[in-house]
């Protein structure tokens, strides 16, 4: 391992938990040393890359980038109000990887680079009290020179790793969902997030729900209108369980968006879970995978934890 790629591990693993900026910084010269030969990288290169992995995670996730909840780092609060231009105006809030819809975008990347000269290019290069020499930058210019940039592209898996691992660490200390790790795997290239289809859990709550109830506005579903719901949302589990899940209409739904239950919702769904187990147990789906996570859903409070977790 050369010194150059000890020195860049080295500020990756050493970076400060105030925010993730170095961690998306580090990432997006990765991504972009592959199959490059020119040592020069612009910051609107970086600048949108780091948009793009940002929204990815807030989109979907709605994961929170520093310490501060109610004060986001500056690069998010643009990443924010770009996903709320994209919501505006429309009626169901289906969130979108920023690859497919980046050109409907209103992008000010002049702000976001200045953002990026202000604070993250320069203070990358800190390690402690000493400044390591991995790029050249001037203060105030509008690309980096990386020297090195071939070291980046032979080690870029190896480096994609100690990045998502490094960046999940620091995610942990600002958020309380599950599964942080393949939150922020998912912005690997070619990764997708994907909602799996709920259609399998139909027999399951058609056991306690026959005549499809919405769980919301407590009103008959026609089929034409019928969704699953994710009463603990989606974004925070990542996740399908059968615990978590009911029958409601497709736009109480949609307009539900990632709102954290009420307690009487928690209290509505824990006992239908101990209803459906207990007729569960009486028929031959008892036997099943997704029978046998409810039970364990509810011996270990699950419902409860999460929700409480999520607020």
């Amino acid at each position: 391992m050369t010194n150059f790629l000890n020195q860049f591990l080295l500020v990756i693993q050493n970076s400060s938990v105030d925010n993730t900026y170095k961690m998306a910084w580090a990432r997006a010269i990765v991504e972009l040393s592959i199959n490059r030969t020119d040592p020069r990288i612009y910051l609107e290169e970086i600048a949108k890359v780091m948009l793009r992995n940002y929204w990815n995670q807030t989109i979907f996730f709605d994961l929170v980038q520093g310490s501060n909840p109610s004060k986001p780092p500056e690069f998010i609060n643009e990443v924010k109000h770009l996903i709320n231009f994209f919501y505006e105006d429309k009626e169901t809030h289906i969130p979108k990887r920023f690859e497919r819809i980046e050109s409907s975008l209103p992008i000010n990347y002049k702000k976001l680079v200045s953002i990026l000269k202000k604070d993250v290019s320069w203070r990358f290069l800190n390690l402690g009290k000493e400044k390591v020499d991995l790029y050249s930058y001037k203060r105030g210019a509008d690309f980096i020179l990386l020297d090195n940039i071939q070291v980046l592209a032979q080690n870029s898996s190896l480096l994609f790793d100690v990045i998502n691992f490094r960046w999940t660490q620091i995610l942990e200390q600002f958020n309380t969902s599950p599964r942080v790790a393949k939150k922020v795997k998912s912005m690997d290239l070619g990764e997708s997030i994907r909602r799996k289809s709920l259609r399998p859990f139909r027999p399951y709550l058609d056991v306690t729900n026959s005549k499809r109830i919405c769980f919301i506005c407590h009103n008959t579903i026609h089929e034409d209108q019928l969704s699953i719901d994710h009463v603990i949302p989606w974004s925070f589990m990542y996740s399908d369980d059968l615990w978590n899940l009911v029958y409601a209409h497709k736009g109480c739904n949609s307009q539900k968006l990632n709102v954290i239950p009420a307690q009487s919702e928690i209290e509505r769904l824990n006992s239908r879970n101990y209803e459906l187990l207990e007729k569960l147990k009486q028929m031959e789906l008892a036997n099943k995978k997704h029978t046998h996570e409810l039970e364990l859903a509810i011996n270990q409070n699950y419902v409860e934890k999460f929700w409480i977790s999520a607020k």
